[in-house]
Parts: C-alpha cells; structure tokens; sequence
C-alpha cells in the first residue's frame, strides 16, 4: 500500500490536471442543494425538517462525489483503507476540509474537522449545530467507500462555541445509547 504522502502528491498532481472537473463536481453539489431546498418549499417542506432536507442532499452529494473520485482514480478495487486515505487526501488538497482526523470516543468511531468545518467556521458561533449537510455528506460517501449504511450525527459543532466539528459514524440501526 502506498504512503499518505504518496498518495497526496498523486492527488496534487490529479488536481492540478483536472481542476475544472473538480469545479463542477463541486458545483453540482450546490446545485443539487438548491433543487433540495427548491423542491421543500415548494411542498412546504413535506413533513420534512430542514434538517433532514440538509442531511439527505449531503448524502447524495457525498455519493455523487465518491462516485466521481473513485472512477477517476480508479479506486474501486482498493482496500476500505486505501479508499479512506485517497478520499481524506482529495479533501484536504483541494481546500474543502483541513485538519480531518479519525479517532475513538468512549467506543465511538469519531471523524473531527479540527477548528470546524467550513460552514461551521463561515457561520461562526450561532449556538447551534449547523453542519447537518456535511453529516449527510460523510454518510452518503462512506457507504459507497464500505458498502455499508452509517448514520451520521453531528455532536460537537465550532457553531455551537466547540473548538472542533465531530462527528459520529455509526452503522446503520445502531441505537443513540450504544
């Protein structure tokens, strides 16, 4: 298996050559976010919170993107972790997150965004959480990575005055208290 700095330059040099891909990949993201809320109000929201309208459009971004990454680096029959470390390089490298790291909580499986995401750190401190888009992300693109279904829960956020954003990747039907 290849080094994580390997790996980075791999991902420096596909950016560099691919930079409008990854522009509209991007793009389509707040496009698709757009058509979410769009498509709620129009309903007045279905029965829906915006929360979950938030949540759900992360996790088709998430899908969206891992789908296109994996296909342009031809990551398909790589392992969970190789997966894993292309994904958090690509991240990191193209400016949509810094400072991710993977860690465990009292049995929890944690993924923190050191000093916040950046819609957490655009919002600033509001007294809320207010990463619910990202947490959709992070599910829907951690599925197609494991083939397995996780729920994502934001439980510290840099927009409710924590230093960092957690979140908790837990396996779909896993209870709140476990």
């Amino acid at each position: 298996m290849k080094s994580y700095s390997t790996i980075q330059r791999e991902v420096d040099r596909f950016l560099g050559k691919h930079w409008r891909e990854v522009f509209e990949v991007w793009w389509s993201c707040v496009e698709d976010v757009g058509r979410s809320l769009e498509e709620a109000v129009s309903l007045g929201l279905g029965g829906g919170s915006p929360t979950m309208i938030l949540y759900d459009a992360g996790a088709r971004s998430g899908m969206q993107v891992y789908r296109w990454l994996s296909n342009s680096l031809k990551l398909g029959a790589r392992s969970v972790k190789e997966k894993t470390l292309y994904t958090d390089a690509f991240f990191t490298r193209s400016g949509m997150a810094r400072g991710v790291e993977f860690l465990k909580e009292g049995g929890r499986n944690i993924l923190r965004y050191k000093g916040g995401t950046i819609f957490a750190r655009k919002r600033g401190v509001v007294g809320r959480r207010v990463c619910h888009y990202t947490a959709g992300f992070i599910a829907g693109a951690t599925r197609l990575i494991t083939g397995k279904e996780y729920i994502v829960e934001e439980v510290r956020c840099f927009s409710n005055g924590e230093k960092d954003c957690d979140f908790w990747v837990k396996p779909f039907g896993l209870t709140a208290g476990a």
